[in-house]
């Protein structure tokens, strides 16, 4: 098969063939999927993530936001936490004391039954939230207290990558949304988007290109593959080099086609994005927004749909150091759609 690859002055097309062999491909991990902050919130709609055994997916109660929420059907478990347990990974800019607020509600006419859940921070100890205000019962509601205390639920965060984590406690409690947010900032509207994710799996030994590091992509937005709402984003490349993504449905390893100073970490049937050409910013970096309806694959587009892996990878322009023609590769990246 022949791959196009633009020129840098005038994004026209030529021809490299190359050939694709089965080769072991070296996995490079960056990560699981977590959450980048927005405007000094992160908010997290609980069907993001798979319910585990003992929590359910619910549509049953109205009032809830995004598609669903989650319920404890488990046993109470009143002493220990880690029961159902499920989490996610996020991360902040700021340092400091963090609001942690659940859109909550539970049905009991006393309102400090059925009212509460288990939650804790990085690995850290198990705490008791709950909501326990008369106007709680029957009713959606942001009040989020710790026990011991009974005051707002708060954790000291530094900037970069955290984990909340959450499992059963009282049979009955429902939990529509979280939302993470400085202590300095009103966090606590149900219109507030959820939270675009960080997400994909880099793999793949690369070569440096001309800025001395190798390119990465990651995507940006959400990994549910019927939100259609995904960004591939590169950094790292070449100033002004001019390229276009690729994808395949599986993943090979081949070094130097047809010349190339980089590697194919792409398997058979190979689409390529040929009307997407892209040229890269001042800070090296380049975006493109996905269409999961309209995968482009040799036979025609294809659909993406829950459970499905596409590899993605960037090919660019670059120059050797003795200033020659050449291309070059991003590393790949492996995106596993919900």
């Amino acid at each position: 098969m022949k791959f196009s690859m633009p020129t840098a002055a005038a994004k026209s097309v030529g021809f490299v063939t190359l050939a694709f062999f089965s080769s072991a491909s070296s996995a490079l991990a960056q990560g699981g999927v977590f959450l980048q902050q927005s405007n000094g919130v992160v908010a997290i709609q609980m069907e993001s993530t798979t319910a585990p055994t003992g929590w359910s997916r619910s549509t049953a109660t109205a009032g809830y936001t995004g598609d669903a929420y989650f319920q404890w059907i488990g046993s109470n478990n009143f002493f220990n936490g880690g029961i159902g347990t499920f989490g996610f990974d996020f991360e902040v800019s700021t340092s400091g004391t963090h609001k942690v607020s659940i859109y909550n509600r539970h049905e009991d006419p006393d309102p400090t039954e059925a009212n509460d859940t288990w939650i804790r921070m990085d690995g850290g100890a198990w705490k008791k939230a709950f909501s326990n205000m008369p106007t709680s019962v029957g009713n959606w509601t942001w009040e989020t207290r710790i026990s011991p205390g009974g005051g707002q639920l708060t954790f000291s965060l530094t900037p970069g990558l955290h984990r909340v984590e959450f499992s059963g406690r009282s049979n009955g409690f429902k939990m529509d949304r979280v939302h993470i947010y400085p202590s300095s900032v009103g966090g606590t509207s149900i219109n507030t988007p959820e939270s675009p994710q960080r997400f994909g799996t880099s793999y793949c030994t690369t070569v440096a290109n001309s800025t001395g590091v190798v390119s990465t992509l990651e995507a940006i937005g959400s990994p549910v593959a019927a939100r259609n709402d995904v960004t591939l984003h590169g950094f790292e490349l070449p100033q002004n080099s001019v390229g276009y993504f690729a994808v395949a449905r599986t993943q090979f390893f081949f070094p130097n086609p047809g010349g190339s100073t980089g590697n194919v970490c792409l398997g058979a049937n190979i689409g390529r994005y040929l009307g997407d050409v892209l040229s890269a910013d001042a800070a090296g970096e380049i975006s493109m927004a996905l269409n999961l309806a309209a995968i482009p694959q040799p036979t025609g587009s294809q659909g993406t749909l829950a459970g499905e892996t596409w590899n993605f990878q960037f090919w660019h322009r670059d120059v050797t150091l003795s200033g020659g023609t050449t291309s070059n590769f991003s590393r790949g990246l492996e995106v596993t759609f919900q």
